[in-house]
């Protein structure tokens, strides 16, 4: 078993207090993290949720899936999920490949995790393009210095253990307070 990643103590109090609202309200929370492209960094982004979630007491079964949606609906990756993580890339081509998810969700009698969906974005240093109407995440990448610091192997994750953003935007869309 590994250690937290983040410090002791170092969970925002609000964060803390929306925890406890879905972990009083719900047996289990079921989060895809789901990849645009095998290429980001998924995996890791679902093990760090599933890291959070354990230092918040939050009981969550995160599972990934991606690129290809038709083969995770015959794995059953999209059954009992509450919120939808989509990784994606910033720009375009990004975004156009969470539209097309979003049209095969809506087309495919899936409009819960439609609506319930977050975008994360590993920012890749391009600016992103017109802002899409989900809760946008971006996941920022801090190269050279703080990898080399901190001594994990992917880029953004240095600055990804001391960020709350995304498991509170999941915590949100889990109590409605996320989807409009």
């Amino acid at each position: 078993m590994r250690a937290p990643k983040t410090p002791a103590g170092a969970v925002p109090a609000e964060v803390a207090a929306r925890a406890s609202q879905v972990a009083a309200g719900r047996d289990s929370l079921g989060v895809l993290v789901f990849t645009l492209s095998t290429h980001l960094p998924f995996f890791e982004i679902a093990e760090h949720l599933a890291e959070q979630f354990g230092e918040l007491d939050v009981r969550a079964e995160i599972s990934t899936a991606g690129p290809q949606r038709v083969q995770s609906v015959l794995d059953g990756k999209f059954k009992g999920i509450d919120v939808l993580v989509v990784i994606g890339e910033t720009g375009a081509d990004g975004e156009d490949q969470l539209m097309e998810l979003v049209q095969w969700l809506l087309a495919n009698g899936r409009q819960q995790l439609a609506e319930n969906l977050i975008f994360a974005v590993v920012d890749d240093g391009r600016p992103a393009g017109n802002p899409v109407s989900f809760n946008h995440v971006v996941l920022p990448r801090s190269y050279f210095a703080r990898t080399q610091q901190s001594g994990l192997r992917l880029p953004w994750a240095a600055s990804a253990r001391e960020s709350w953003e995304l498991v509170t935007a999941v915590l949100d869309y889990s109590l409605g307070l996320g989807a409009e």
